[in-house]
């Protein structure tokens, strides 16, 4: 009596050992795929972060030493340096007055490489981050 059911069972439902390796096989690379985009979005976004800080952090020391961009660009790449990157791929542009009451800009930007685009292309390896902060120069200190 049972051998004669799992008989009529097999007939209705056919053998699908090999359906979910295939099914696994098509959806697994997307999901690689997907998984890639999510990590670089969120490492894009913390060295973006990174880049406005650094921006930022040097648009308060030229606000206080417009005559001394040198030393905005040291303070610029220290505080990239220590959040995590590296400090010689930063590109630093200080523009803007350096009187007391003038605005001062300081922008930074980077080239972000990404995972994906080993993936999808050329096209998509590098992202281009920048920040820009401006502040008003309070005067030059010594």
């Amino acid at each position: 009596m049972v051998a004669h059911m799992r008989a009529r069972l097999r007939r209705l439902w056919p053998d699908e050992r090999g359906q979910s390796l295939v099914e696994m096989a098509l959806v697994l690379p997307l999901l690689l795929l997907l998984l890639a985009g999510i990590i670089d979005f969120g490492r894009a976004y913390n060295n973006y972060i990174i880049i406005t800080n650094a921006a930022r952090e040097g648009a308060r020391a030229a606000s206080h030493f417009p005559d001394k961009p040198e030393y905005v660009k040291t303070v610029v790449r220290q505080e990239a340096t220590d959040s995590g990157l590296d400090a010689d791929a930063i590109i630093i542009i200080i523009s803007g007055g350096a009187l007391a009451g003038d605005t001062i800009e300081v922008t930074a930007e980077y080239e972000f490489s990404t995972i994906l685009g080993s993936f999808v292309g050329p096209a998509y390896s590098t992202l281009t981050l920048r920040s820009s902060t401006r502040m008003v120069v309070f005067g030059q200190d010594t």
